[in-house]
């Protein structure tokens, strides 16, 4: 009972997430993405840098 119920949520969550991604997908224009693009690569390498963990 619980895994189903578990499985319904995930499936609900990942099937909402996906009709957010493809409504913002048709309403932002190339600026948008851009931005959004941008700030994901900033992201990427910020998260890249990481603690110092290695030192």
């Amino acid at each position: 009972m619980i895994i189903e119920l578990l499985a319904f949520s995930l499936t609900t969550w990942f099937f909402d997430a996906w009709t957010e991604l493809v409504r913002y997908f048709n309403t932002m224009n190339t600026w948008q993405w851009g931005i959004v693009s941008a700030s994901s690569v900033a992201f990427g390498f910020l998260c890249l840098r990481g603690h110092k963990i290695r030192d």
